[in-house]
C-alpha cells in the first residue's frame, strides 16, 4: 500500500502497461483498416471461381462455339432473351459464362476505386490496376476465342483463368483486416525482442513458393489434356498424361516438406490451418483424377483383372462425365488458391522469423564482448 501523500502506480498521467499499450494499438489499428477493399475483393474471388466452374462446362460440352458473336450474344449485350436463353443447354452456359465474366469485370472496376479511395498502399493501387488488365486479356482472350475459333486461345484462355483466381485470393489477403494488423504491427515493432524465439528451421522463400507454382504447372498440363486438337499423334496424349502423373506425385511430398516447415515457426497457425486445406483438398482432387480417368476412359484393365471387376460403360458427353471432369477441373483451381493464401501467410512468417534470428544473434554477440 502506498503512504499518504506518495503517488500511487495507477494515478492518471502515468504511462501505460505494455499489455493495454498494444492492445489500445489493435484496437486503434482495428478501427483504421479500410473494410470496402477487403469485401470488394472477396465479392471478385466468389464471382470468378463459379466462372471457372462455367467455363470447364463450356470446355467439357464443347459449348464455345454455341454463340457465334462476341462481345453480344446474337446481337444482344446483356439483355438476352430469357426464354431463348434457357432453351438451349449450349446457348446457356456460353452466355451464362460471359455474364459472369462481365459481372467479374464490374467488380474489378469497383475494386480499383475502392483501393484508389481507401488504401493509402501505393503498391496496392498498382496491383489494382493489374487486376484490371487482367481481367480485360481475360475477356479479350475469351472474346478471340470465339471469334478466332484456335484450339491455342482455348488452352491460353484455360491457363490465364486459375492464375487471375489466384491473383484475386492474393487481394482478398493483402487486404484483410488480419493481414494489416500484422503489417502494422511489424512496421511499429521492427524487432521481436531478446527473449524472441527464433525458427528452428529456415528454407529460402523458392521453396515456399514450389507448391502454388507446381499446382500450376499441373493446371497447364491439363488443359493440354483437354485441349489435345484431333490430327495429333497418340504420342502426344500419352507425353502430356505421364507429366500430368508425375507432377501430381510431387505435390504430396512438396506439401509434407512445407508442413514440417511450419512446425518449425514461432507462430505457425495460419499456415497449418491453409495446409491442412491444401491437405483435404488434395486428397479430393485425386480422387477426382481418377474419378476423371474412369469416366472418360473406363477402368484400366489392370484392375479389373487383379482388384475387382466393375461394369461401367462410358457415356460420352453424359452427366456423370462432365460433372466429374468439371469438378476437378474447378478443384484444381481452388488447390492453386489455397497454396497462393499460405504462401503469402509463409513468406512473411519467414521474413519474420528470419528478422528475429538476425536481431537475437546481434544481441548474443553484443553480450559476448
Amino acid at each position: 500500500m502506498p503512504r499518504k501523500g506518495e503517488k500511487s502506480v495507477k494515478q492518471r498521467g502515468d504511462p501505460p502497461s505494455r499489455g493495454a499499450a498494444s492492445a489500445s494499438h489493435q484496437s486503434a489499428s482495428h478501427r483504421d483498416v479500410p473494410r470496402l477493399p477487403h469485401r470488394l475483393a472477396w465479392a471478385l474471388m466468389a464471382t470468378v471461381f463459379p466462372l471457372i466452374w462455367m467455363g470447364g462446362l463450356v470446355t467439357t460440352y464443347n459449348a464455345g462455339m454455341a454463340v457465334p458473336d462476341w462481345p453480344s450474344t446474337y446481337g444482344y449485350l446483356f439483355m438476352y432473351p430469357l426464354e431463348s436463353w434457357l432453351k438451349t443447354w449450349d446457348v446457356f452456359l456460353e452466355h451464362g459464362h460471359r455474364l459472369i465474366g462481365m459481372t467479374a469485370g464490374f467488380l474489378t472496376i469497383a475494386l480499383l476505386w475502392s483501393l484508389w479511395v481507401h488504401d493509402r498502399r501505393p503498391w496496392m493501387r498498382k496491383l489494382g490496376i493489374a487486376a484490371l488488365l487482367g481481367v480485360s486479356l481475360q475477356g479479350t482472350l475469351g472474346g478471340l476465342r470465339v471469334v478466332g475459333r484456335e484450339i491455342l486461345l482455348a488452352n491460353v484462355h484455360g491457363c490465364v483463368a486459375p492464375l487471375f483466381f489466384a491473383f484475386t485470393v492474393s487481394l482478398t489477403v493483402l487486404t484483410s483486416p488480419r493481414w494489416r494488423r500484422e503489417e502494422k504491427s511489424r512496421e511499429s515493432e521492427p524487432n521481436a525482442g531478446e527473449n524472441a524465439r527464433p525458427a528452428r528451421r529456415t528454407f529460402h522463400p523458392t521453396f515456399i513458393l514450389s507448391l502454388p507454382i507446381l499446382v500450376y504447372i499441373q493446371i497447364v498440363l491439363g488443359a493440354q489434356l483437354r485441349h489435345l486438337p484431333s490430327e495429333l499423334p497418340p504420342g502426344w496424349s500419352f507425353l502430356w498424361t505421364i507429366l500430368h502423373l508425375t507432377v501430381a506425385a510431387l505435390l504430396p511430398i512438396v506439401w509434407g516438406a512445407c508442413s514440417w516447415y511450419a512446425a518449425g515457426l514461432p507462430s505457425p497457425f495460419a499456415q497449418r490451418r491453409w495446409l491442412q486445406a491444401f491437405g483435404w483438398l488434395l486428397v479430393l482432387q485425386i480422387t477426382l483424377g481418377l474419378g476423371t480417368w474412369v469416366v472418360n476412359y473406363n477402368f484400366p484393365q489392370w484392375f479389373q483383372d487383379w482388384v475387382v471387376v466393375i461394369p461401367y460403360t462410358v457415356i460420352d458427353g453424359g452427366w456423370l462425365q462432365a460433372l466429374v471432369t468439371t469438378a476437378h477441373t474447378a478443384t484444381g483451381s481452388l488447390l492453386l488458391a489455397v497454396a497462393t493464401a499460405y504462401a503469402h501467410w509463409a513468406l512473411a512468417g519467414a521474413k519474420a522469423a528470419a528478422r528475429d534470428h538476425r536481431f537475437i544473434t546481434h544481441i548474443r554477440a553484443a553480450g559476448s564482448r
